[in-house]
């Protein structure tokens, strides 16, 4: 008589699905954003530079300013974009598994350590390309 009321609900964790799903569009967005941003860069020194620019980047005894602008930078921000898109990955996989089993155990931290090398290496490309352009 006492179990009459009771109604067991299988609600997901609404909280960690916002989460999981805000840092999936940050990532995906961050992520994206910043292979747009590189590939500017490469096409920008392209049209400015010709085909040239293309055989400063592979030879390495003679590389210009901008050829080592692209190298520096252009590697931390895809380096940067790979992991935002990791993270991205790995908030849908972590939202698809407490969307099938409401009880699961979501792994934030994780996840939040993923997201947070990904801004690591975004904020060393940021400061790698002001060190190269006014130093």
């Amino acid at each position: 008589m006492t179990e009459e009321w009771n109604i067991d609900l299988k609600i997901p964790d609404i909280g960690a699905m916002v989460t999981l799903m805000t840092t999936a569009v940050c990532s995906v967005i961050l992520g994206s954003a910043e292979i747009t941003y590189t590939m500017v860069w490469i096409s920008s020194a392209y049209e400015r530079h010709g085909k040239d620019f293309f055989l400063d980047l592979l030879n390495a005894q003679a590389l210009t300013w901008t050829a080592e602008y692209i190298l520096v930078a252009g590697s931390l921000l895809l380096m940067s974009s790979m992991v935002f898109l990791l993270s991205m990955a790995f908030s849908l996989y972590e939202l698809n598994g407490l969307a099938k089993n409401p009880e699961k155990k979501v792994h934030t931290r994780a996840l939040f350590g993923v997201f947070s090398l990904g801004m690591i290496f975004l904020f060393m490309a940021l400061i790698s390309a002001i060190v190269l352009r006014y130093i």
